[in-house]
């Protein structure tokens, strides 16, 4: 069973960037979660385009860009130039999904949805034979250091039989309170992509890597 590590940027260290992405170039099958947020649809706000079209110039890493900000088809549009290879948006930021969707793949890149905690996956049901990724969140989005919500297993596992059952191919994220205590548990439930931020940057890398490893070994067996 193969997982993907995708680091959230936003609880890297700014300063040290460039060490901090050498981190997650060295993790296999790791792609970089840039969430970018603009003080309206959640109360943080952290980088725009320039920053992000700068992380492409220096690595090949898939990047999925996860939009946590208003005026969605102006960001898209702004996001469609950075090299992002997946842009996904909030479903309760629009009541024209298929719309954002199309327009994202209008640039070639691939489109997710991302659903809230306490947003039913029906909401998106009938949007999911066209997107890429669902990213489901397991904490409140915008901000970092969160606990995983126990609830949001129910939904992952909800996900992949929905995938299974109508013969999809869209990949599951899961965002928020990822760690060593439940990642295994999040992959058993069906999550293809795990991304990680306070507890991949905040913690001893080598220790981080060690687990993630182990982890894989485990789900080899």
């Amino acid at each position: 069973m193969k997982f993907i590590v995708a680091p959230s940027i936003f609880s890297s260290d700014f300063f040290r960037l460039s060490e901090e992405i050498s981190k997650v170039e060295s993790i296999k099958d790791s792609w970089l979660h840039i969430d970018i947020m603009d003080g309206n649809f959640v109360p943080q706000i952290s980088f725009g385009s320039a920053i992000t079209k700068t992380i492409r110039k220096h690595t090949d890493k898939v990047i999925d860009v996860h939009l946590m900000v208003k005026n969605l088809e102006r960001e898209i549009e702004l996001f469609s130039e950075t090299g992002a290879n997946y842009i996904t948006f909030h479903s309760e930021e629009t009541h024209f999904p298929l719309r954002m969707i199309k327009k994202i793949k209008s640039y070639g890149i691939k489109a997710g949805i991302s659903i809230n905690p306490f947003t039913k996956l029906d909401y998106v049901d009938f949007i999911l034979p066209y997107i890429d990724l669902l990213l489901i969140m397991s904490v409140e989005p915008g901000f970092s250091g969160q606990k995983f919500i126990t609830e949001t297993k129910n939904k992952i596992e909800k996900a992949k039989f929905i995938r299974r059952d109508k013969g999809l191919n869209f990949l599951i994220s899961v965002d928020g309170g990822v760690c060593e205590e439940n990642a295994l548990q999040i992959i058993e439930a069906g999550a293809d992509i795990l991304v990680m931020g306070s507890y991949f940057f905040k913690n001893n890398f080598e220790e981080i890597k060690t687990f993630i490893e182990t982890l894989r070994k485990k789900l080899t067996k």
